[in-house]
């Protein structure tokens, strides 16, 4: 089995070694192609967006002094 990513949804999906070509012409690529590097090698990225919840606070506590 061969992993692509789908053209369409650019999600994964496993296709037989017997129709790589056919999944190749019809524009999928081959994920080894597509993400030559693994996402769990890359280091994650901090969240800049505040919680709804902290958001809410600071805005209470700057409004109370209103």
């Amino acid at each position: 089995m061969v992993r692509f990513i789908n053209q369409l949804t650019g999600g994964d999906m496993w296709v037989d070694e017997t129709r790589v070509e056919e999944y190749k012409a019809a524009g999928h690529v081959p994920a080894a192609e597509e993400h030559p590097e693994p996402e769990a090698t890359k280091p994650a990225r901090k969240s800049r967006k505040k919680s709804a919840a902290k958001a809410a606070e600071e805005n209470k506590a700057d409004n109370a002094g209103e």
